[in-house]
């Protein structure tokens, strides 16, 4: 008997011990986001009803979830209003078993990191928006430092950096981030994902990039002297203020692409899709099209998918469409990639249609359905002159004015040369009277007149 009250009391004592996982419940039973997370312990849930929160959010270092009752990002805010600071914080050495699941963060406005901060920490975060939030140097939407990140499923739209990384800046750190997207943040460099100095892999997997407006370097990602790993990922719309479009490779950066798509990315200068200077990378069964470098054909840039500046590219298998540097389409100029395997091309069928004065990209069938003038297969809007059913080419002295219509023309006291004629096609002379285009009509125009007697050969 005295051996079993022995055993009695161990098993008692043992249940006593473990820690149960509580469900904290907001409102209900905490009326802030930040009580319910400064009374919870680790292994607890705090739970967040719809609705809009107008506070921040500090995590103080728990190993916790912190989950929106419904699951859905768009019903569940935290908006940080007046307040100076970032949305969320992580600052208290958080580790991936501290989670924030299901909310859109909001409206953060601070020096770094408006939307989420974190230093020193690596936690998860899934499911969220993370928009609207500005910085006046570095992450409008995420600002990371010394740290792992891990996003799952996450929307990072619409912030706005002073600086760089206007969607996530990354510095002494690594990660992964599958699914979601960046879309329309704006800064100057590394629009979308600013990378520097990774102490590991950073891998992308998923994950579009659409619409990101650079003011410098990389529309979407800048990366210097780090590597990373992008699958799968899509860069569309993209647009740097200088060079590469889409991506901006400095001093180091290590890059590797595999099944991505380039389409529509743009640079002012260098690289419709990338600027590499010092680096290395291979992208593999990648497509590039429709992208564009000396978009403002100013002379300056070249490069409509990628520009190399002392550094190694490979491209295998690469499907290459129609890139422009600015309405000429060529591919590369200075360094050239080594080509692994056939360059594919692509047969669309579409092709840019002209529907008076406007410009369309659809397929030959529908353009003529639509009454429109079809520039050719594969053509694209940048790379034809649109004009309106009834205009054409205008003499005015020598020189030749297009899309004007005929009564225009003789306003102007012009000579229209007839519907859809252009001025390629025509040359104008400036006085016909002027035989010897000396500017006059004199006697020796005459002389002209009289050498020249008789039949014309």
């Amino acid at each position: 008997m005295k051996h079993s009250n022995i055993i009695t009391f161990a098993l008692v004592s043992a249940i006593s011990g473990i820690a149960f996982a509580d469900t904290l419940l907001v409102p209900t039973e905490y009326g802030s986001i930040q009580s319910g997370i400064d009374a919870a312990v680790e292994g607890d849930i705090v739970q967040v009803d719809a609705g809009i929160y107008y506070e921040t959010i500090d995590f103080l270092g728990k190993a916790i979830t912190l989950i929106s009752t419904d699951g859905d990002p768009s019903g569940t805010t935290i908006d940080a209003g007046v307040a100076i600071g970032p949305v969320m914080s992580f600052i208290t050495n958080e580790t991936s078993e501290s989670v924030l699941d299901g909310f859109t963060l909001r409206n953060g406005d601070a020096v770094d990191g408006g939307g989420v901060y974190i230093v020193g920490s690596s936690p998860t975060i899934q499911n969220c928006i993370i928009s609207g939030n500005t910085a006046s140097r570095f992450g409008a939407g995420i600002y990371l430092e010394s740290g792992t990140l891990t996003l799952e499923n996450v929307a990072i739209i619409g912030n706005a950096s002073v600086k760089t990384g206007a969607g996530i800046y990354m510095m002494f750190s690594d990660g992964s981030i599958t699914g979601g997207s960046f879309e329309n943040n704006s800064g100057t460099s590394g629009v979308a994902i600013y990378y520097k100095d990774g102490t590991g892999d950073l891998m992308l997997t998923d994950v579009l990039m659409k619409e990101n407006l650079g003011s410098k370097h990389g529309g979407a990602i800048y990366n210097k002297s780090s590597s990373l790993i992008v699958q799968g990922c899509n860069f569309e719309m993209n647009v740097a203020g200088e060079d590469g479009g889409a991506f901006y490779s400095y001093n180091g950066g290590d890059s590797t692409f595999s099944n991505c798509q380039f389409l529509n990315n743009t640079a002012i200068d260098d690289g419709g899709v990338a600027y590499f200077r010092n680096s290395t990378a291979s992208f593999t069964t990648c497509t590039f099209d429709a992208n564009i470098a000396d978009s403002d054909c100013d002379g300056s840039g070249g490069s409509g998918v990628m520009e190399l500046y002392s550094s190694s590219v490979t491209l295998e298998n690469p499907t290459i469409c129609v890139n422009l540097i600015c309405d000429t389409i060529e591919d590369f100029s200075g360094g050239q990639p080594t080509i692994i395997g056939d360059i594919l091309g692509c047969s669309s069928g579409v092709g840019a249609c002209c529907g008076g004065t406007a410009c369309w990209e659809m397929s030959y069938s529908d353009c003529l359905d639509g009454g429109g003038v079809w520039g050719g297969e594969d053509t694209i809007c940048e790379m034809v002159n649109c004009y309106s059913a009834d205009a054409g080419g205008c003499c005015i002295d020598d020189q030749c004015i297009m899309a004007v219509t005929e009564d225009a023309c003789l306003e102007a006291f012009g000579e229209f040369q007839g519907i859809l004629i252009e001025c390629a096609d025509t040359e104008c002379i400036g006085c016909p009277a002027d035989l010897n285009g000396d500017g006059s009509v004199e006697v020796n125009d005459i002389i002209e007149v009289i050498s020249s007697w008789g039949a014309c050969p």
